[in-house]
């Protein structure tokens, strides 16, 4: 008998703070219409994932969206995640357009366009972990290894929260759905920004074990012999099988894959020595 991964569907404390508040300050109707929204806009992300055979673990529902956990995302090709985190947002131009052609009657007609338009741009605001954020991500890990693409995608995402916090702290000062979701986003960044070493280590767990293996050829490297091993695992890119033709000043010595530059790591567990040294063995 084949074991199933159990998929759960959680909702996060700032959700119920905020059905909470809007059942006592009569804003019930505004809540139960942001939270369809937010639902159909995780359904496109799940339908997009589902037909790419991944495999969903959980679904949290927040005051502006929600948050998918997936098994073994890190490495998955480029392409296929782009399409996963643009089909979130593109609920919302199908809703808009619904909502103009048959729904202008309705007396919360207006209430539905204005929370759609919101929860579509907000969303795409470069800051991480919104689908702008990942957006962003994806298009710096296509230029740049992984390792590098993170962090430049959370520095972007700390510069821009505390503009935006600048902005809407004028703009709308005593919003609670919006301090609660600038908030959460803060924290998010900060708990990214801290654990980034460690998504990097699970990134190249990922690469060994095969999944989102790219159907593309490997992208060939050419090393010198005395670069060490950690170095190369830095500049490992998402979704890229990789290979690595060490040279020294007159001839080609070897090659070597990335998954044998991982396991090597994690076999010594300090990355220090030379690439040469899998070659000698």
């Amino acid at each position: 008998m084949k074991n199933r991964t159990e998929r759960v569907i959680l909702i996060h404390p700032l959700t119920w703070t905020l059905a909470g508040v809007s059942f006592l300050t009569g804003q019930f109707m505004s809540f139960f219409l942001l939270m369809l929204l937010i639902i159909i806009h995780e359904c496109g992300h799940i339908a997009a994932a589902l037909l790419f055979k991944w495999e969903i673990q959980s679904v949290t529902l927040l005051p502006f969206g929600g948050k998918l956990v997936i098994k073994g995302i890190l490495d998955r090709p480029l392409k296929e995640e782009l399409l996963v985190v643009f089909c979130g947002p593109l609920q919302h131009v199908l809703i808009g357009a619904a909502a103009f052609f048959f729904l202008k009657e309705w007396s919360y007609y207006s209430l539905l366009m204005q929370l759609n338009l919101q929860l579509l741009c907000f969303n795409l605001l470069p800051l991480w972990p919104l689908d702008g954020g990942r957006i962003l991500f994806l298009v710096l890990a296509h230029i740049n290894s992984f390792s590098q693409a993170m962090k430049q995608t959370l520095q972007i995402s700390m510069a821009g929260l505390g503009v935006t916090i600048v902005i809407t702290s004028f703009l709308f000062p005593f919003n609670l759905q919006l301090i609660l979701v600038l908030a959460y986003t803060a924290i998010a960044c900060i708990i990214q920004w801290k654990h980034r070493s460690i998504l990097e280590r699970q990134f190249w767990l990922e690469r060994c074990k095969n999944r989102g293996a790219s159907s593309q050829p490997p992208r060939i490297n050419y090393v010198p012999v005395n670069i060490p091993i950690n170095q190369l695992l830095h500049d490992l890119k998402k979704g890229k099988r990789e290979v690595f033709i060490v040279k020294n000043s007159t001839a080609t010595m070897g090659m070597i894959t990335d998954v044998s530059i991982i396991n090597q790591y994690f076999k010594k567990g300090t990355g220090t020595e030379p690439v040469s040294f899998l070659l000698e063995k």
